[in-house]
């Protein structure tokens, strides 16, 4: 029996510009004055605490809309 690991860091290369992302707009949020929970990153997650809304695209729409100053 053999057990290999062979590390090539690609998802880590992916994940990268996301997190960049994420930065970003939790930035932009404090800038805003935005505090308590970033549901508008939904699309950006699994499963975010306090978000119904499981959908992609709807997600990505209220991550729009709230980007654009939008409620």
């Amino acid at each position: 029996m053999t057990l290999q690991f062979i590390r090539q860091g690609c998802d880590s290369l992916l994940a990268a510009p996301l997190v960049l992302d994420v930065i970003r707009f939790t930035d932009l949020a404090r800038r805003r004055g935005h505090v308590g929970l970033t549901t508008f990153l939904a699309s950006f997650f699994k499963s975010l605490y306090g978000v119904e809304e499981q959908g992609f695209i709807r997600q990505f729409q209220t991550l729009q809309a709230w980007t654009n100053g939008t409620p």
